[in-house]
């Protein structure tokens, strides 16, 4: 009876293992996708394509630095900047994270999501206060604080922060760039819905520069299969290129895709959406070599080498 038993198991496996690679089923285990990918460097310019910058009259400069993000106030106070982006975050669980330091004590900076338009979940530090919290946040600074601690800033370290928002579940991360002593809050609301991500800063005194770098959005989704989208309806020339390629997704008008760019070592230099099925991408700033291009969708999954040669 054993043995028959055992048999029967086998048979149940090996019919398992022809179903998936007859039908080419793929398990979609869910997690950490990266949606938007920025790390500035590229040419002081002013931010790109990717986001829309608003800031007071007192704010004297804001855009790339030294490939990072440079936000830099003059002798009037206060002051304030928000940089937007411009794509909406179609995901229910994501987190955006970013690098920061800043020039003193004089400010606050934060980080926002589900943004309506009139209200967003913000999550950030009053170095004035040497606090970080959660906060309800509606379009003219009113904040309703959910949760909150001392932050130990100090204005000669770098930070990394992060904001989690899953369903009704909120968390904040807050820790110096480097080490392990990590101050997380967490925070219950689901009051809302928006799809826009954003930075922002605000100068309580004059001659305030915060820095920003290392942007990112994550979504927590399905990985989908290498196979979903072909090579048939996925095409980039020339290959190899100099300074530019072409983009040719098939019938890319049914949904935004995203674009990422690795290197060899699997590092993610650029990432971007793209929102037709032809797009010209410049890659002037990568160095000879070989590389890997990604595209993401919530249709399809596929990666192609790329080779630039000059």
């Amino acid at each position: 009876m054993k043995k028959d038993f055992t048999i029967s198991k086998l048979i149940f496996l090996c019919f398992i293992i022809f179903f998936i690679i007859n039908t080419g089923f793929t398990v979609k285990a869910q997690s950490w996708q990266t949606v938007f990918f920025d790390n500035f460097n590229r040419a002081d310019s002013l931010l790109g394509t990717n986001y829309n910058t608003y800031a007071s009259g007192s704010i004297t400069q804001s855009g790339i630095y030294n490939n990072e993000v440079k936000v830099a106030s003059g002798t009037s106070s206060p002051s304030y900047w928000i940089v937007n982006y411009m794509n909406d975050i179609n995901y229910d669980t994501i987190r955006v994270s970013c690098k920061f330091r800043s020039s003193n004590a004089n400010f606050s900076f934060s980080l926002s999501a589900r943004d309506n338009g009139l209200t967003s979940y913000r999550g950030g530090l009053i170095a004035m206060t040497d606090t970080i919290g959660i906060y309800l946040s509606d379009n003219i600074g009113t904040l309703t604080k959910l949760a909150g601690t001392k932050a130990n800033f100090s204005s000669s370290k770098t930070y990394f922060i992060q904001l989690t928002l899953k369903h009704s579940n909120l968390s904040y991360r807050f820790v110096e760039v480097g080490q392990t002593d990590t101050i997380f809050l967490y925070a219950t609301n689901d009051s809302l819905h928006g799809k826009k991500v954003s930075l922002s800063g605000y100068y309580y005194g004059p001659n305030t520069t915060n820095y920003f770098d290392d942007f990112r959005i994550e979504a927590y989704a399905k990985s989908l299969g290498i196979k979903d989208i072909t090579s048939n309806e996925f095409k980039v020339y020339p290959n190899p290129a100099t300074d530019y390629i072409i983009m040719n997704i098939k019938d890319l008008n049914t949904t935004s895709v995203n674009l990422n760019i690795y290197n060899m070592m699997g590092k993610l230099l650029s990432s971007k959406f793209i929102k037709t099925d032809q797009q010209q991408i410049d890659v002037s700033d990568l160095s000879n070599g070989i590389y890997i291009i990604e595209i993401k969708s919530k249709n399809g999954y596929a990666k192609q080498k790329l080779i630039i040669q000059r």
